[in-house]
């Protein structure tokens, strides 16, 4: 299967000048510009590579995930607008991962995949031995369909591998950004290995991309990416993702949004799918969305196999 016959953005952030002016707190990083769903879909579609599916994953500043809400409305109001032109393409969504925000009404949306856990750079320590195991933490992963997950963000692997073991055996669980965004501790980092370790014993882990987070430089990221198929397989790896607008900076503080934009991050990722490809004989296109049917298991019509 092509990459232009099934193009998946597994992470994007769609919001609104109005979602930006309802943060109250301090942002993390500069304030981003409002990137909504229409100008993402009609400048990927301008350059030939429209996706097929789109996940809308909570942008952590914001202080619910209404805009989430707002771009299924968007995409249905395209399609109607726009007869056939954005037909193929299915949105879904990650809302934020709070036990009193993710009801069971929010949940009960047929387009939500799960909940997200952010973390930034949170050490370790920080996080409480039952800080995702509380009652009414329990009372939320009881909420999650079959079909949905936690997605975690942590720049650290041990906070990842920390929050991992916390949330139940049963729940399937998305770890971002490759589960660490510090490629100067290598791949062979202890506590990466103790999170592939812990992802392996639960058989119901994957790990997404872009991988541009973890390092910007390819061949640093590449050993990353080969441990991760190494200990799990390639069906537990969803590299195909842009995380646009690409918020933030990289290890040498230049801001994403000057490196990225989406079509070029889908050009990063299958440029480290085929550098991967390279080191583990697994086919790019596999590594870009082999695990979509998975990790998104309601959203396709032709894979709908729940997997653990």
């Amino acid at each position: 299967m092509s990459n232009n016959d099934y193009l998946v953005d597994g992470h994007v952030h769609f919001f609104t000048e109005d979602d930006l002016n309802a943060v109250s707190a301090e942002l993390p990083y500069d304030r981003p510009e409002p990137n909504p769903l229409s100008v993402y879909l009609q400048d990927l579609e301008a350059k030939g590579r429209l996706p097929t599916l789109i996940n809308n994953v909570h942008l952590s500043v914001l202080p619910n995930s209404e805009n989430i809400f707002s771009s299924f409305k968007e995409l249905a109001d395209l399609k109607k607008k726009f007869p056939g032109k954005f037909d193929k393409v299915r949105l879904v969504g990650t809302i934020k991962a709070d036990p009193v925000y993710a009801n069971e009404e929010r949940l009960s949306h047929p387009q939500v995949v799960g909940v997200r856990i952010v973390l930034h750079d949170a050490p370790e320590e920080s996080i409480a031995s039952d800080a995702y195991s509380t009652p009414a933490w329990q009372t939320l992963y009881g909420r999650l369909a079959a079909h949905q997950h936690v997605h975690v963000y942590a720049q650290a692997a041990a906070t990842n591998h920390r929050v991992l073991r916390q949330i139940p055996d049963d729940v399937r669980v998305v770890i971002d950004h490759l589960g660490t965004c510090h490629a100067n501790l290598n791949a062979d980092d202890g506590a990466f290995t103790k999170l592939l370790e812990e992802a392996h014993r639960r058989g119901n882990v994957w790990f997404k991309g872009p991988g541009y987070r973890t390092s910007t430089d390819i061949q640093e990221t590449v050993p990353f990416v080969v441990r991760i198929i190494k200990a799990l397989g390639a069906e537990k790896l969803l590299l195909q993702a842009t995380d646009a607008p690409h918020v933030g900076a990289d290890q040498s503080a230049r801001a994403y949004r000057d490196l990225f934009h989406p079509s070029s991050a889908f050009d990063f990722v299958q440029q480290l799918a085929s550098a991967a490809s390279q080191h583990c004989g697994v086919p790019a296109d596999e590594l870009l969305n082999g695990a979509a049917s998975a990790v998104f298991p309601n959203m396709q019509t032709n894979r709908t196999q729940v997997t653990k």
